[in-house]
């Protein structure tokens, strides 16, 4: 059967994964395509949803303004869209809209989210002091002394088997030097180059697999309650499942620490409704994981420095295991951010700000 023009045009506009809108002279909406609600967050685009948009953002009500006064085509490469409480990164265009005769029907608005391309850009950027470091050249004037100072350790604590002191000592050597050969493989993960794998990945079952990895069952243990809310409609990311892995369980094993080894972990799945982009002419969509904890959370100022190299809340920690795994899931194409707030523990007081951490990880999804 032959299509109609009207319906070929209306297919390829819901087929943009930016958000396209059509207003009259008046600016009232006279068309939208299918991503437009989504980028912007509302079930729908009507004439209340582009009044609060132009109260919102004077840059937006001045570029319809001015396009329908003259004509003009107007653009911003880089602006922040304000829509009720949330900010959303966008590229703007504006063009006038013409009738078949020539006459002036009202304006196109064309808007590109460019919130997932700023995140994975910060995340590369934050990064770079990492990247300055020299794989090879840190393996060998590191790892190369700290075997002889083990090695000599081990054979002083069998030299004096029959002193406590002296074998304590030797632990106390030994301990140090594990220590700072762990933080030389982290930094060598975080610096070097890395290859992932590309096949299908079920990213319920990478979670499961973390919980075990991390010392939970499936339902917590007798101090840690596991809640899980996963979509079980999710479809499959293309990516390495071991590095994935081990982002989730640095992600757990952290929520774990901070709430003391007792409270409240909370793993949800959902397909993230925010993202939407075009890349090498592909449509690409996200799901997205949260891993959220009851623990004490963090300041704004801890917050803010959390995928800073060396940064660390922890009395033992090396302040590169987010660091490496923001690194792992910008490499799939994905984010990876937090934010203050997680879930209540038991039942305390239900009033009040949430306490604790959620960690949020996006992913493209193979559809």
């Amino acid at each position: 059967m032959k299509r109609t023009n009207r319906s070929l045009w209306a297919d390829i506009a819901d087929s943009l994964g930016d958000a396209l809108i059509a207003l009259d002279p008046a600016l009232s909406p006279l068309a939208a395509n299918a991503a437009a609600p989504t980028i912007l967050g509302v079930s729908r685009v009507d004439r209340r949803l582009i009044e609060t948009l132009s109260r919102q953002n004077e840059w937006f009500a001045r570029m319809l303004r001015v396009c329908v006064e003259t004509g003009q085509d107007l653009a911003d490469p880089e602006t922040i869209l304000y829509i009720g409480p949330r900010a959303v990164s966008v590229r703007a265009e504006v063009a006038p809209l013409h009738f078949a005769n020539g006459g002036r029907a009202g304006v196109i608005v064309l808007l590109h989210d460019l919130s997932h391309q700023k995140g994975a850009r910060h995340a590369v950027e934050t990064e770079e002091p990492i990247l300055r470091l020299s794989p090879a050249g840190l393996a060998h004037e590191v790892k190369n002394p700290l075997t002889g100072i083990k090695g000599a350790a081990e054979l002083l604590s069998a030299m004096y088997p029959g002193e406590p002191r002296a074998r304590q000592y030797c632990d106390l050597i030994l301990a140090g030097v594990n220590r700072i050969e762990t933080l030389v493989e982290e930094v060598l993960a975080v610096s070097g180059p890395q290859r992932l794998g590309q096949s299908p990945v079920n990213i319920h079952r990478t979670l499961h697999q973390a919980l075990r990895t991390a010392g939970l069952d499936l339902k917590g243990s007798d101090r840690i309650v596991v809640e899980q809310e996963f979509d079980p409609s999710l479809p499959e990311v293309i990516g390495d499942e071991a590095a994935l892995e081990r982002v989730f369980v640095n992600l757990i094993r952290n929520a774990i620490e901070a709430m003391e080894q007792h409270g409240t972990l909370r793993l949800r799945t959902r397909m993230e409704t925010e993202f939407r982009m075009t890349a090498q002419g592909k449509r690409l969509r996200f799901l997205r994981v949260e891993i959220a904890d009851s623990g004490p959370g963090m300041s704004e100022e801890q917050k803010r420095q959390l995928f800073t190299p060396f940064f660390t809340t922890k009395p033992s920690g090396s302040g590169l295991g987010l660091v490496l795994s923001q690194r792992i899931v910008s490499l799939h194409g994905g984010k990876l951010w937090a934010e203050r707030g997680g879930v209540r523990s038991g039942a305390g007081d239900r009033e009040g700000p949430l306490p604790g951490m959620t960690f949020k990880v996006t992913l493209p999804v193979n559809i």
